[in-house]
């Protein structure tokens, strides 16, 4: 960057090769961004999965599991005891659990916890967890596997897990006299799904509602006990609401603990015969198990005869090359399309943030609803006996562990089952997304360096034409004198006096030109640019926050449920953000804003959103690419507009474009399109009414998650998205004259 600022480099050939080629090098590094990406779905640029932690040992165990019939036994008993109490309420069946955990010998513990719902306005759900240790004979219950299923009441929408809760039951009463343990097995039954299993961790971690980093754990925006809000003024009625959030989810206490906790698997089986097993990996804020337990659950399903997969993926089954790159490019959006929500697709996704390595089995038949993968007509289905032997393979491996799973990658995308893409093959397309953005960036910071260069340049010959118009002028008269002397023409002095006034005044306008550049220059306001971005990123604060104030307003004064007051309080303050930003760049200012204060806003804008994806996609790769893919061409559009008819068309375009990617609308938008794909035998209003509702849960669950689960994908779309959004609406609705 010196070297660029340097005037005796500004006429160098990269520079203007720079200015002249970046728009379609940047458009290169957009198309080889996604190109890169769908090469990687071929086997010639992925690699085959093996592991790196040979302590786990997998396959080499005689399998004795014999717990079939037992399995099935305790889903008969289950069964029965749900349709003779349980059929008609949503409670779960702790009496029953607790007394077989107890036949079964094991340390049997009940925990309650409390949600006050952050958004339902004094709405409070209780559940109970039931689980049950088995120490282990070799330890003093230092460490500790955790097998778990999540409880499902028979009127539930989603499929049951009675036969995951029997399997666990069965493998407990299998490892209970086995001595080899060397480690605790939790064996843990939640209610309410992954609220139970969030509470259940909270507490075991020691993470109460009354610790000093409660709040910030559970991912909340803010401590209430730090708010302006805390005030004794706030503890008013007028505030009870907002002082209230700060009791979101009360985890309670354990009263039974193991030791450290280095691995789990969660069942999800609800039937005693399935046709394959799906292995789910994504969790929390898109983070995913070491690889080395996703190749260990997808050896040991081999090694025990069942068919498994992963986003339907069968590879095993494809014969032919281009069959195989095709499966794993879908393969790899199924995995994105998961991680970009940040949602855990099972309770095994709440673990990953605590260092935990966890992943999920679930049991699919051949009309599944989650989608059919090719050939499952053919396939044999998988038994309790077989799904023992493959429980007591990964459990018995995970007993040989000396350490935690380290080894092994923790940043990957599978293109199938036996298939990665580690994180330094998929990285080139998000830095070649992101790059596009800086070279914009430098483009624009050298056109303003180059500016100045022709300045002073400028003003350097005007300083020597000044001299030789002097000496021109000097002599000129005396030649003109002695002409005149010699002739009595009086039409050559005329001439040459008209002659010297003309260049005095052009030299004269190239002064003025010249200092009015630099006077322009001068007049770039460091205070103003600082201002401003401090402004639009506390917007961006303060939208955030809202969703707490929209709710009691929509509750209070018009009756409305919270996603309703939510939905449409971001939508009109997205209105008003729209129509008010483009004045902010007014506030703080004695004068007009000129050209190069716009375009040094805009080269700070492409630096933020260049570094903003960088950084989300180094944790969360799905959400920094689909950022990066949707918002690198508005950057790479905005720019300071001109003056005349082509030009001002040109921006109302871009102002069209940008619109559209507001993130309030485009989400509204994507999800009115993918309402139109799924139910085309309904018209068009009636895919824009069902896509406006999946907006309004859709950000709904979004705010929800966050304040409860710690997910920040709201969080990183409002003060760091939509302040981005802002400044590129801010330079495309100002114009400016010099």
């Amino acid at each position: 960057m010196g070297l660029l600022s340097d005037p005796e480099y500004g006429s160098m050939r990269f520079i203007k090769v720079l200015k002249r080629i970046h728009y379609p090098l940047c458009f290169l590094f957009y198309i080889g961004a996604i190109v890169w990406f769908f090469l990687l779905a071929n086997r010639e640029f992925n690699n085959e999965t093996y592991f790196s932690e040979n302590a786990l040992l997998p396959g080499l165990v005689t399998n004795e599991f014999y717990g079939e019939q037992a399995a099935k036994q305790f889903y008969n008993e289950f069964l029965l005891e749900l349709e003779d109490k349980y059929e008609d309420t949503d409670e779960m069946p702790v009496p029953w659990l607790v007394g077989k955990m107890s036949q079964l010998h094991l340390e049997v513990y009940t925990h309650n916890f409390t949600l006050n719902y952050p958004l339902g306005q004094g709405q409070v759900f209780k559940g109970t967890n039931v689980y049950g240790i088995l120490r282990a004979a070799r330890t003093s219950s230092l460490e500790a596997l955790v097998l778990t299923a999540p409880y499902r009441p028979l009127s539930s929408h989603q499929k049951g897990t009675a036969a995951g809760i029997a399997l666990m039951l069965a493998f407990a009463q299998f490892a209970r006299p086995k001595k080899y343990w060397a480690k605790d097995i939790i064996f843990l039954v939640t209610e309410h799904e992954q609220l139970g299993m969030q509470a259940w961790l909270e507490a075991y971690h020691g993470l109460q509602s009354d610790s000093g980093t409660f709040y910030t754990n559970l991912g909340s925006f803010y401590d209430p006990s730090a708010s302006i809000f805390s005030t004794k003024k706030s503890r008013s009625k007028r505030f009870e609401w907002w002082s209230d959030h700060s009791k979101c989810l009360n985890p309670g206490t354990l009263k039974g603990r193991s030791g450290s906790i280095q691995a789990a698997i969660n069942l999800e089986f609800h039937t005693p015969k399935i046709k394959y097993v799906e292995v789910k990996v994504e969790g929390l804020n898109g983070q995913l198990p070491n690889l080395d337990l996703v190749n260990l659950v997808h050896k040991l399903c081999v090694k025990s005869g069942i068919h498994h997969s992963y986003k339907n993926s069968y590879a095993w089954l494809r014969n032919r090359n281009m069959d195989a790159w095709v499966d794993g490019i879908w393969t790899m959006l199924g995995m994105m399309s998961a991680q970009i929500a940040g949602v855990p697709n099972g309770n095994h996704g709440l673990f990953h943030r605590f260092g935990i390595e966890a992943v999920t089995l679930e049991g699919r038949d051949t009309d599944d609803p989650s989608g059919t993968p090719p050939r499952t007509a053919h396939l044999t289905p998988a038994n309790f006996y077989r799904l023992g032997n493959a429980l007591e393979s990964i459990f018995r491996s995970l007993n040989n562990l000396l350490e935690r799973f380290h080894q092994s990658y923790f940043f990957y995308l599978l293109a199938a089952t036996d298939r990665f893409i580690s994180i330094g093959q998929y990285m080139p397309s998000l830095c070649l997304l992101c790059g596009a953005l800086l070279i914009r960036a430098l483009s624009l910071w050298v056109t303003i360096q180059k500016d100045e260069e022709l300045e002073k340049k400028k003003e350097k010959d005007t300083d020597t034409n000044a001299k030789d118009t002097d000496a021109v002028k000097d002599t000129e008269i005396e030649k003109d004198t002695e002409i005149v002397k010699d002739s009595d023409a009086e039409e050559k002095p005329e001439g040459l006096r008209r002659r010297v006034k003309f260049t005095e005044k052009k030299d004269t306008e190239k002064i003025k030109d010249s200092v009015g550049k630099k006077e322009r220059l001068e007049e770039v306001s460091v205070v103003s640019i600082g201002a401003n971005y401090f402004l639009v990123h506390l917007i961006g604060y303060g939208v955030m926050n809202s969703p707490i104030l929209f709710s009691y307003i929509g509750a209070k004064y018009f009756d409305k449920p919270s996603e309703v007051s939510v939905y449409y309080g971001l939508l009109c303050m997205s209105v008003l953000i729209a129509v008010t930003a483009p004045l902010l760049l007014k506030l703080f200012r004695s004068r007009p804003i000129n050209r190069d204060e716009l375009t040094i806003i805009n080269i700070l804008l492409l630096i933020e959103m260049s570094t903003a994806c960088l950084c989300v996609g180094m944790h969360n790769i799905s959400l920094g690419l689909c950022l990066s893919v949707l918002y690198t061409p508005l950057g790479l559009l905005v720019d300071v507009g001109g003056e005349g008819r082509w030009s001002k068309f040109i921006t109302t375009l871009k102002r069209l474009v940008c619109l559209l990617l507001q993130p309030l609308i485009a989400v509204t938008l994507a999800m009115m399109l993918y309402s139109r794909v799924l139910f085309p035998e309904e018209g068009i209003m009636g895919a824009v009414g069902r896509g406006r509702d999946a907006a309004m849960q859709g950000v709904m669950f979004a705010i929800v998650d966050s304040l409860i689960y710690g997910n920040w994908l709201f969080n990183v779309v409002t003060a760091v998205l939509l302040p981005t959004w802002i400044i590129s609406w801010q330079i495309l609705c100002t114009s400016v004259t010099v």
